[in-house]
């Protein structure tokens, strides 16, 4: 019985620990999709094809689009957290960002590492962003794990595992018109998505 007892307290610390943000406190639950049936509304494909199955969604890239699948959610959030978890099933990043009229910022995650970057200057043919703030990773293929992705303001957070990071830039302070979810490549699997707004 001791045994048990002490395994639920470090389950429960665990749990506790994950549970933690890194920069907002969730408030009211807006999005939990049970990825069993058709997106409500507020969900819009962009780019490639997002299929639903019992309870995950695969993310498959389009050749002849020639740009990577992208999913909107059309809601402004001033301050918010985006829970999920994902694998790699042979797409090469996962990215999830902010727009106004355009692009705010984003959190970028390959195999490798994980970084914030501003990107409301992002374009064709312009140089890359530098990363605000990146953390190394080692992500294997066919694995699950979980991100949560924070917003407010002047400030972007992400934490994955142990690994958490954060950013603040001034270009990040302007009103959200949506968020969404992008793959480098197929296939991209997600499932468990939660969205809260930030308090």
């Amino acid at each position: 019985m001791k045994i048990l007892a002490i395994a639920l307290l470090l389950t429960s610390a665990v749990l506790a620990q994950e549970a933690k943000p890194t920069l907002v406190q969730p408030g009211k639950l807006i999005a939990e999709p049970d990825l069993k049936g058709p997106l409500p509304a507020e969900w819009a494909v962009q780019k490639g094809t997002w299929d639903i199955k019992d309870g995950e969604m695969v993310v498959t890239q389009l050749e002849e689009q020639k740009h990577g699948p992208v999913l909107w959610y059309k809601v402004s959030l001033a301050s918010a957290i985006v829970e999920c978890e994902f694998k790699f099933d042979g797409a090469n990043s996962f990215i999830l960002g902010c727009d106004s009229n355009h692009h705010i910022g984003r959190l970028a995650i390959n195999k490798k590492g994980m970084r914030l970057q501003e990107d409301s200057h992002e374009g064709k043919g312009k140089p890359p962003v530098p990363a605000l703030a990146q953390a190394d990773l080692d992500l294997k293929p066919g694995e699950w794990y979980k991100i949560r992705y924070e917003w407010a303001g002047d400030k972007m957070a992400a934490t994955l595992g142990e690994k958490s990071i954060q950013a603040t830039h001034p270009a990040l302070d302007q009103k959200r018109s949506r968020w969404w979810f992008a793959s480098g490549g197929s296939k991209l699997v997600l499932r468990n998505i939660k969205v809260w707004e930030g308090k």
